[in-house]
């Protein structure tokens, strides 16, 4: 039965675009791995880091990349809905 709404599939994660210098991403890597589960360094995308954060954790994901600006020079430039898929 169709109610008239569209069927329209929520988002279950989202990719967080972050302007990094290339050499240091490994600093940004150990600072992000003390807060478990909340988000998942990927790789390049273009001049970009991807960055990946679930639905649940995409605000604490922000936060914590503001938060590491004080001590890696860093700007979150897009984010985008993403529903699952590795690409």
């Amino acid at each position: 039965m169709n109610d008239g709404k569209l069927n329209v599939q929520e988002p279950v994660e989202y990719d967080i675009l972050v302007k990094i210098k290339k050499e240091d991403v490994h600093i940004l890597n150990y600072l992000l791995e003390a807060e478990d589960n909340v988000m998942n360094i990927r790789s390049f995308e273009g001049e970009y880091l991807k960055v990946i954060a679930t639905k649940d954790t995409v605000i604490d994901a922000i936060r914590l990349l503001e938060n590491v600006r004080s001590l890696v020079d860093l700007e979150i430039v897009a984010l985008k809905p993403n529903n699952g898929s590795a690409g």
